[in-house]
């Protein structure tokens, strides 16, 4: 082997151990804090069932682009940590369009103090029940007009 190559091998791999922790920029690294979140648990109306993964905004005070944004977790719950107090808006819409938006008032120890009507569910539980009822009676009807033109003769020609 020739002296220069010798000399060149070692050093080139002295270099490449040196660039080495140069490629840990691009690690993902974790921290795990302690503080206060916002834990917001959805039910549909019934209770029994909650919205699995579906997509969620949260809306800092007097923002419209999104603090954070992603999907319901498997219990139901969305979390964030508000950075500030005021009125945040948190909008979850599922995959056939319903869905509601709640506002949160979070004070400055990042507690909620109030939470506001949620809009987008401006049907209540008894409307819907009164319009069942009504789906209900009007297929009753449509049988009852269908059994009625079976009933009837068939005009003499």
């Amino acid at each position: 082997m020739p002296r220069r190559l010798r000399f060149f091998l070692p050093g080139l791999a002295a270099t490449c151990c040196l660039w080495a922790p140069v490629s840990h920029g691009h690690a993902l690294l974790h921290e795990v804090l302690d503080g206060e979140a916002v834990i917001v648990r959805l039910t549909f109306a019934g209770g029994d069932e909650s919205p699995w993964f579906e997509p969620y905004e949260v809306f800092a005070p007097g923002e419209e682009t999104a603090f954070q944004s992603g999907r319901v977790n498997a219990l139901g719950e969305v979390t964030f940590r508000p950075d500030r107090a005021g009125a945040w808006k948190l909008r979850v819409i599922s995959a056939d369009g319903h869905g509601a938006t709640i506002t949160l008032e979070v004070g400055d120890a990042g507690d909620v103090l109030a939470v506001q009507e949620a809009q987008g569910n401006a049907h209540g539980h008894w409307s819907r029940v009164f319009a069942a009822l009504g789906y209900v009676l009007g297929l009753f009807g449509l049988l009852m007009v269908w059994r009625q033109s079976r009933a009837r003769p068939p005009p003499a020609a």
